[in-house]
């Protein structure tokens, strides 16, 4: 857990920010859950001068929003129209500029609240606040339980809920602080835990994705990686899904590749064992980025890459970082 220092610079930010002019609570572009939810309830806790936005709204993500009926601003990645009185920008769970998907606005004071440990490219910014949690919306939580006593709305709690569900992997690599957040929020809002689970768990996948999904599994190769069992495949949607019956067939590391365009895509998944053992995929995907240049980082149990490579070339990068890592 982090410093409360941390907690209150950020909002002596916040207090003088939205006196001079609008907030804008920005995204990473993959647009998932927790940084979704993290920027939907930190912009109401800022208030009517503070507005959730990004470019991009993973599925997951889209459907509870739905449910909560919360807002939230889409904005043009060739053409993001910022606020004429924009006064200050907060980004949540973003490792580096890049991965919002925008050029942001220059000279606009910016602060980061962010969980990911694979490394930070934020360089100079007024406030840069990176705990050692397993989502942000645990940062937001602990915020909103420190300087607003009267509590979110129930639409916003249940967005960060689904943040701390998700990010942990259904409670598989959680700890105490995310498991304590998360009861915190539903005794305090009173959220019926069971059903909402159950929202969250519902796919909804159309005949062709089910046959791509399908045709995945027919592809899997099985390596020893080093000291690791790896299933590895190529796909071409619902990546996570794939990833996850990976590591049901018994995969202690599932990697899934998609090439689209000019882009190749891994999607890594670790079991919580693998994990305690020594395996960090969010820094795996950071190193890859080093190496092969892209864009990577994650979570220790979930992490993803993109970049413009030949997919042999991204999997065989990917499969030489994990090999080097020693079982603990």
């Amino acid at each position: 857990m982090g410093d409360i220092s941390d907690l209150l610079k950020l909002h002596d930010w916040i207090c003088e920010k939205r006196e001079q002019g609008a907030i804008a609570v920005l995204t990473h572009k993959n647009g998932d859950m927790d940084t979704i939810g993290s920027a939907s309830a930190l912009a109401e806790l800022i208030g009517h001068n503070a507005k959730a936005c990004g470019i991009h709204i993973s599925k997951i993500a889209k459907r509870v929003l739905t449910q909560t009926k919360n807002d939230f601003h889409l904005m043009n990645p060739s053409n993001p129209m910022w606020p004429r009185t924009l006064a200050g920008i907060i980004v949540v769970d973003t490792a580096s500029p890049s991965q919002t998907g925008l050029n942001l606005p220059e000279g606009v004071p910016t602060c980061v609240i962010d969980h990911h440990q694979g490394g930070s490219d934020w360089g100079d910014v007024d406030i840069n606040i990176c705990w050692n949690v397993t989502s942000t919306a645990e940062i937001v939580h602990r915020y909103s339980k420190e300087f607003n006593p009267e509590g979110l709305g129930a639409e916003s709690a249940i967005q960060l809920l689904a943040g701390i569900i998700t990010d942990t992997g259904r409670f598989k690599h959680a700890d105490a602080g995310s498991l304590k957040a998360a009861s915190e929020i539903i005794e305090r809002y009173s959220l019926d835990y069971a059903s909402f689970v159950e929202s969250l768990e519902k796919e909804d996948m159309n005949h062709s994705q089910k046959v791509s999904i399908a045709k995945s599994l027919t592809k899997v190769e099985a390596i020893d990686a080093g000291n690791w069992f790896l299933l590895h495949t190529t796909g071409g949607t619902n990546e996570g899904v794939i990833a996850h019956s990976l590591l049901t067939a018994g995969a202690e590391v599932a990697l899934v590749v998609r090439r689209a365009k000019h882009e190749t895509r891994l999607i890594a998944r670790a079991t919580r064992s693998a994990v305690n053992d020594g395996v960090h995929l969010g820094k795996l995907m950071s190193e890859l980025s080093e190496t092969l240049e892209g864009e990577g980082g994650g979570h220790a149990g979930a992490a993803g890459w993109s970049g413009d490579v030949p997919a042999i070339t991204a999997c065989s990068g990917f499969i030489a970082a994990l090999s080097a890592v020693r079982r603990g």
